[in-house]
C-alpha cells in the first residue's frame, strides 16, 4: 500500500526500464482537528493505492502477473486450488457439501472472482495507455 498527497499516475517510468503500475487508486478524506478541540478546522485529501514494478516491454500480460502475484504468490494461489480440487472430492469435512468443503470451495471462487476483476481493472488501463 502506497500513499500520496496528490492523485497518482497510473503508470509511471522509474528510469531503469521498470515502470510502477498503481491499481486501486482511492481518493481518502480526513478531516484536521484544532490542537485540543473534536471541532474539525478543515479537511485533508489524499490518496492511496497499491503498487507493483514491471519491467519493459509493457504488456496487459505481464502487468496482470505482477499484480496477482503481489495480491496473491503462487504458493498461496496452489494451496487454494488444492483445497478446492480435495474438497470437491469429498476429501475435506467427510464430503462436498460439509460447511468445511463448502469454505474452501468458496474460498477459491473468491480468488477467482478477485483475479477476474483486477485482469478487467488491468485491460480498462491498458486500453487507456496503449499498452498493446
Amino acid at each position: 500500500m502506497a500513499f500520496y498527497d496528490e492523485k497518482p499516475s497510473v503508470l509511471e517510468a522509474v528510469g531503469n526500464g521498470s515502470y510502477i503500475y498503481r491499481f486501486n487508486i482511492e481518493e481518502q478524506t480526513s478531516e484536521i482537528h484544532a490542537e485540543g478541540t473534536d471541532e474539525p478546522v478543515s479537511t485533508r485529501t489524499s490518496w492511496k493505492c497499491d503498487e507493483v514494478i514491471v519491467w519493459a516491454p509493457l504488456s496487459p500480460n505481464k502487468i496482470t502477473e505482477a499484480v496477482i502475484t503481489a495480491i496473491c504468490p503462487a504458493s498461496h494461489e496452489q494451496k487454494l486450488v488444492n483445497e478446492f480440487n480435495a474438497a470437491n472430492l469429498g476429501m475435506v469435512g467427510g464430503s462436498k457439501t460439509s460447511d468445511e468443503a463448502k469454505e474452501r470451495i468458496a474460498a477459491y471462487k473468491e480468488f477467482l472472482e478477485c483475479r477476474k476483476t483486477l485482469k478487467e481493472q488491468v485491460d480498462a488501463d491498458c486500453v487507456e495507455l496503449g499498452i498493446k
